[in-house]
C-alpha cells in the first residue's frame, strides 16, 4: 500500500481487520469517506443487531480468560473484539515476527483492560501451550491445532483461523464485519454454555 501511494499516489489508509465494533465502524467509515456515500441500511441494521447481541449475551462471557492465538493480524482483530465484549485475554500469541506485533495489541486494549495481556511472537503451538496451561484460560479461541490444548485444558476451542481441520466448512466461518461478529459472539457464548451443561450434574 505505502508502495502504490508513493509511486502512483494512490491514498493509503491503514486499518485493522473489521472484527467487532469498533475496528468495522473504523472500516465502514473510512468506505464512506472514500466513496463519499453513507454507510448502506443494510449494514446500520446489521450493526444494530450486534449492539443489541452485546447486550445479551455479555452477561456470559464478562471475566472469561481467553487465550487468542494465530496469524498476527487475526489475533489484534479477535482481541479487539473480545476486550469489547468483556472477556479478558491472557495471551496473545502468534508465530508471526513482524515486530509490532506487541504494540498493535496494546492499542487495541489501550483504555479497556487495567493492563494488556501476555504477548508473545515468533512461538511455535508447543510454546504457547506451556504459555497457555499456566495461565488457567476459560476458553481458546484459535485454529484447529489447539484441540488437545483445550480437551487438556477442560475449556471450549472457538475455532478461527487456519487450519480448522476437524471441522467442516471452516473456510466458510465468517467473522470479519458486523455480521462475523455476530457470528463469533454466537460460537463463543454457545461454547461457554455447552461447558456449563457439561459440567451440570443435572446437564441444564
Amino acid at each position: 500500500g505505502r508502495l502504490i501511494e508513493d509511486r502512483f499516489g494512490v491514498p493509503l489508509h491503514q486499518a485493522g481487520m473489521p472484527i467487532g465494533l469498533r475496528e468495522t465502524d473504523y472500516f465502514f467509515g473510512l468506505l464512506a469517506e472514500v466513496s463519499g456515500s453513507p454507510v448502506p441500511r443494510r449494514h446500520e441494521l446489521e450493526r444494530g443487531r450486534l449492539v443489541d447481541a452485546y447486550v445479551d449475551g455479555h452477561k456470559y462471557v464478562f471475566g472469561k480468560r481467553v487465550v487468542i492465538y494465530g496469524e498476527e493480524d487475526l489475533v489484534i482483530g479477535l482481541t479487539s473484539f473480545l476486550t469489547e465484549l468483556g472477556v479478558t485475554p491472557v495471551l496473545c500469541a502468534s508465530g508471526g515476527r513482524s515486530g509490532r506485533f506487541e504494540s498493535a495489541v496494546g492499542e487495541v486494549t489501550a483504555g479497556i483492560l487495567p493492563e494488556p495481556p501476555l504477548v508473545r511472537d515468533g512461538v511455535d503451538f508447543h510454546e504457547i501451550a506451556e504459555e497457555a496451561e499456566a495461565l488457567s484460560p476459560d476458553l481458546l479461541v484459535g485454529h484447529s491445532k489447539g484441540y488437545h490444548l483445550a480437551k487438556r485444558l477442560n475449556v471450549p476451542l472457538i475455532r478461527v483461523g487456519f487450519p480448522i481441520h476437524d471441522r467442516f466448512g471452516g473456510q466458510r466461518i465468517l467473522h470479519l464485519g458486523y455480521r462475523g461478529a455476530q457470528s463469533l459472539l454466537d460460537a463463543i457464548v454457545n461454547g461457554v454454555l455447552e461447558k456449563k451443561q457439561k459440567d451440570s450434574p443435572i446437564g441444564y
